[in-house]
């Protein structure tokens, strides 16, 4: 767990168990057919060491706010994969614990699922909303942000969610989360984005690439003794690791690598014109970023 404060915000890190992943899922050099990107993470015979399955948990004046909710608990369980999953056993590897799980964590803290006021998906795959199931049992009316495109791809389609990485199976009943589009709002780099709180310090920016929708979140606020500006980018999977997203090398696993790839830029674009602190769901060393507030600095590339 990290937790840090930046302003009358405060931003804190759990991870939701771990995962091992197939290197070539990973990173890739960049190539433009995503088929062949995917043909070698599937030949891949190595793994990763674990890395944290990330959650965030943000307090804003407005209310609880959860980025993703991470892995089930479950996941391991005989039959809680759907039955277009059946290559998902041989790209990850999850260790996860009951008390591991997003409500149990939020409980821990004192929590209710009734007292967040919004959960925001970066995606739908299965390690950033396995949570889901039992946050909406606890709290059936909880707004669950998803973005247009993504849920157009996913969300109408749960056979090709499923063998995308998904759990449609474990989606809430009747699932109807808030679908949003993008407001002529312009972040950045970003021409558009999507302001979740009414001071638009919290707001959604489109990174897609790794699938279709996948979105990231930016948090502005004041902070240290002279309340200056922090900014922080919740990277979710566009990136697993700064060191990947300085290289500008797209994960393994897309089907639209230069998509993935020009969403690195744009984020290296607002890096450069921006002090942000990026923290990616999978890097080993977020908890430290957090900690420390460690401003993310592309090494020359423009």
């Amino acid at each position: 767990m990290s937790t840090n404060s930046i302003g009358h915000v405060q931003l804190e890190f759990m991870t939701t168990g771990t995962v091992r992943i197939r290197p070539s899922m990973r990173s890739q050099p960049l190539s433009k057919i995503g088929l062949f990107r995917r043909i070698r993470s599937f030949l891949d015979r190595e793994w990763t060491d674990p890395i944290p399955v990330g959650v965030f948990l943000i307090r804003h004046p407005e209310g609880l706010f959860l980025m993703d909710t991470g892995q089930s608990p479950r996941c391991n369980d005989a039959g809680y994969l759907p039955r277009g999953a059946f290559l998902s056993g041989l790209l990850t590897q999850f260790t996860i614990e009951h008390h591991d799980g997003i409500l149990e964590q939020l409980h821990k803290r004192g929590i209710k699922a009734t007292d967040l006021k919004a959960v925001i998906l970066s995606h739908l795959h299965n390690d950033h909303a396995g949570g889901l199931e039992d946050l909406v049992v606890e709290a059936p009316d909880l707004p669950i942000y998803v973005s247009r495109e993504h849920w157009k791809a996913f969300g109408e389609h749960p056979f090709f969610a499923s063998i995308e990485g998904a759990t449609p199976n474990h989606w809430p009943k009747n699932f109807s989360p808030m679908v949003f589009d993008f407001q002529d709002r312009p972040l950045g780099p970003w021409k558009q984005s999507f302001p979740v709180t009414e001071d638009g310090r919290i707001a959604i920016v489109d990174t897609s690439g790794h699938v279709p929708g996948h979105v990231s979140v930016v948090i502005y606020g004041n902070d240290g003794p002279e309340q200056a500006q922090v900014t922080y980018l919740l990277s979710g999977d566009a990136t697993y690791a700064l060191d990947l997203l300085d290289k500008e090398q797209p994960d393994g696993i897309n089907d639209d690598p230069m998509r993935a790839f020009q969403t690195l830029q744009t984020i290296n674009k607002f890096a450069r014109e921006t002090d942000v602190v990026v923290l990616p769901s999978h890097d080993t060393n977020t908890p430290r970023l957090l900690d420390e507030r460690v401003v993310y600095k592309p090494s020359g590339r423009k």
